[in-house]
C-alpha cells in the first residue's frame, strides 16, 4: 500500500467531507447471533430491529441509524461513534504520513466507487461491496479483552466462575454476565431470521460482492461456517475467514481444500505476542500449533494471503517488539518480504485494557524501543504497515484517554487490577510465570480503590 496512494485517497475523501468514510456506505459487520451490525471495528456495534429486518431484509446492513449517520459524514459532521478515528487525526501532526483508519478502509475502493456515494440519497439501501459476518459465538479462546457476548468459554467460565468481582468501568461490567442475552437463538441459532434473511440477502448480493469475510467466534467451530462454504463454488468475490488457527489438522485440511472454490481465498489471524504471553493474552491459545498452522497456510498454494492481526493492549504491548522480530525473521528466512501481511489494531474497549491505563513514561519507554525495532527493520516491512506502527508510537506519546467515556483513572486502574488477579487465577496461570518482569513491576504498583490510587 504506497504511501502516495493513501494520501490520494485522503484528498479524496476530503473532498466530499473533511468526516467522510466509505465504510459506513460499503462496509459491513454482522453479528448473525444476536442480530447486531457496524461498518468496522471502531464503533460499538448497534441493534437490528427486527421490524426493520421483516420489511427489507437489507437492513442487515442499512438500518436506519447508519443511514443517519452517513447523512452526518456528508453534511461534514463527526459522528462520535467514530471517535477513534477523530482522535488519531487531530494526534497526528500535518503531512507526518499518518492516517486513520478512514482512510485504510476507503483505500481498498477505487476513485469512481468512492465519488459515485456523492450521487445516492442518504438514506439508499446499499449494496456492500464488503460483508463481514459471524454466525454464533463458538470459540475455543477467551481472550483477554474479550467477552461472553462474543466467545463460548467466556461464557463457560463466567458460568462456572461466577461474574468478576470489584469491577467498576462500563468494561468491567462487561464480565459480569453470561452473555445469555447476546445468543437469544442458542448456539444453534434455530429460527433465527437475521441468518435465514442472511441467505435470501446472500443470493441477491454475491455477485457484486468483493470480499466476503467470516469472522466470530472461532468460525472452525461454527456449523454454519462449513455450511456456507459447501455452498459456495467457483465464486468471483473473495473469500476471507478470520481464524485463531487452533484447530486439528482434519480441520486445517478441509479448510485448506475448499480454498480453491473462491477467486482468492485470504486468512486473517490474531495474534501480538510471543510464547508465555501470547498463551496468557489469549486463553486456550498454543503456540506452537499456531506457529505450525500459519506456516502451513503461507506455503499453501491454495491461500493467497495470510494477514496477522495485532490487538495492543495494556498486556500485549509489552511484547510488541519481539513479535515483530519474530515476522520479520521469518520473512528473512524466507527472503519473502510479501510472507504475510501486518496489521496493528489499537484497544480502545474495555476501556481499563487500553495502553492509556500505563504511566506515561512507561509507555514512552515502550514507544522508544518499538521506534527502534521500526528503524531497524523498514526493508523488510511494507510501507503501510510502517505506518501503522508509527501510528502506534504516535498514539503512545499522545493519547491518554482511549474513547469518550466517563470513567476515571482510579477505576480503570482499579478493574485491570483485580480483572488481570482474576482471570490468571481462573486460569490457573501465574502472572509471573506467563508475563514479562517490566509488566510485572509495573503490575505491581498500580493501586486499588481500597488503596491510595495509582497516579
Amino acid at each position: 500500500m504506497p504511501e502516495k496512494s493513501l494520501q490520494n485517497t485522503k484528498k479524496v475523501i476530503d473532498s466530499i467531507s473533511k468526516s467522510f468514510c466509505a465504510a459506513k456506505w460499503y462496509n459491513v459487520s454482522i453479528w448473525l447471533g444476536n442480530g447486531r451490525t457496524a461498518s468496522c471495528h471502531h464503533p460499538l456495534a448497534h441493534s437490528i430491529p427486527k421490524g426493520e429486518l421483516l420489511e427489507n431484509k437489507t437492513a442487515l446492513h442499512n438500518t436506519k441509524f447508519k443511514k443517519e449517520q452517513r447523512k452526518k459524514m456528508l453534511e461534514g459532521e463527526r459522528p462520535s461513534e467514530c471517535s477513534y478515528c477523530w482522535r488519531v487525526e487531530d494526534a497526528a501532526k500535518k503531512d507526518s504520513g499518518i492516517f486513520s483508519d478512514r482512510v485504510y478502509q476507503t483505500y481498498r475502493y477505487t476513485d469512481e466507487e468512492v465519488k459515485a456515494i456523492q450521487n445516492m440519497p442518504w438514506d439508499a439501501n446499499v449494496i456492500p461491496k464488503t460483508v463481514e459476518l459471524a454466525f454464533d459465538n463458538l470459540c475455543n479462546l477467551a481472550c483477554s479483552y474479550c467477552n461472553a457476548e462474543f466467545s463460548s468459554t467466556w461464557h463457560q467460565d463466567i458460568s462456572r466462575g461466577g461474574p468478576y468481582q470489584n469491577m467498576k468501568t462500563s468494561g468491567g461490567f462487561t464480565f459480569k454476565n453470561t452473555g445469555h442475552h447476546a445468543m437469544p437463538y442458542g448456539n444453534k441459532n434455530i429460527n433465527n431470521p437475521y441468518i435465514e434473511k442472511f441467505y435470501e440477502w446472500f443470493e441477491e448480493i454475491r455477485g457484486g460482492l468483493q470480499e466476503l469475510r467470516v469472522s466470530g467466534g472461532e468460525p472452525a467451530r461454527s456449523p454454519s461456517f462449513w455450511k456456507l462454504l459447501e455452498m459456495c463454488d467457483n465464486e468471483t468475490f473473495n473469500f476471507a475467514v478470520n481464524s485463531n488457527l487452533i484447530m486439528e489438522d482434519e480441520r486445517m485440511d478441509t479448510l485448506i481444500d475448499a480454498a480453491k472454490n473462491f477467486k482468492s481465498f485470504d486468512v486473517y489471524t490474531s495474534a501480538e505476542c510471543i510464547g508465555d504471553l501470547q498463551e496468557f493474552v489469549r486463553d486456550g491459545f498454543d503456540w506452537d500449533v499456531w506457529e505450525k498452522n500459519i506456516l502451513r497456510m503461507y506455503h499453501s498454494e491454495n491461500i493467497n494471503s495470510v494477514h496477522i492481526m495485532m490487538t495492543i493492549s495494556a498486556l500485549s504491548v509489552w511484547s510488541v517488539n519481539e513479535f515483530l522480530e519474530k515476522i520479520v525473521g521469518w520473512r528473512k528466512e524466507f527472503n519473502d518480504k510479501e510472507a504475510f501481511y501486518m496489521s496493528v489494531n489499537i484497544l480502545r474497549f474495555p476501556s481499563f485494557q487500553s495502553v492509556n491505563v500505563i504511566t506515561q513514561s512507561v509507555k514512552n519507554k515502550i514507544a522508544d524501543k518499538l521506534e527502534k525495532t521500526i528503524n531497524e527493520n523498514k526493508e523488510w516491512m511494507k510501507e503501510w504497515e510502517i505506518n501503522h506502527y508509527e501510528r502506534l508510537v504516535t498514539y503512545l506519546r499522545n493519547v491518554d484517554t482511549s474513547y469518550e467515556d466517563s470513567d476515571t483513572m482510579s477505576n480503570k486502574h482499579n478493574d485491570f487490577k483485580n480483572f488481570i488477579l482474576q482471570y490468571a487465577k481462573r486460569r490457573q496461570k501465574p502472572i509471573e510465570e506467563y508475563c514479562p518482569q517490566e509488566f510485572i513491576d509495573w503490575f505491581n504498583s498500580i493501586k486499588t480503590l481500597e488503596e491510595k490510587p495509582a497516579i
